[in-house]
């Protein structure tokens, strides 16, 4: 079966705002404990998800499964806009880390858009 690295689906709602995003899949580059383009995005997205809900404080819902390599972290429908609007920056950041990544490994990582209410 034939890899097709790590997808990463960002949320946005019409008016243009972050609200989350939905990383899945192994990366292909290299075997497990090796994986540099993994171990790159697991910390973005690890430490991006763990900001949003310890720093700001904004509520958020978060899966992970380490079996399929997923982890999603999704602002709640209950945050402010004041909330929404403090993760902005950190959302935006997240998003061009994944894109310079996906820059240097286009075979590994695959960056889409969604809208989501």
């Amino acid at each position: 079966m034939k890899n097709h690295g790590t997808a990463v689906t960002f949320y946005r709602r019409s008016d243009g705002a972050l609200v989350g995003f939905r990383a899945r899949g192994h990366s292909g580059y290299a075997q497990s404990g090796s994986d540099i383009v993994c171990a790159a995005i697991s910390a973005l997205t690890q430490t991006f998800a763990n900001g949003l809900s310890n720093v700001l404080q904004v509520p958020v819902e978060c899966v992970q499964d380490d079996q399929t390599a997923l982890l999603e972290a999704i602002i709640t429908p209950g945050a402010t806009e004041k909330q929404l609007e403090q993760a902005q920056p950190l959302l935006e950041t997240l998003l061009q880390g994944l894109q310079a990544i996906e820059r240097s490994y286009p075979r590994n990582v695959r960056i889409h858009y969604e809208e989501r209410r």
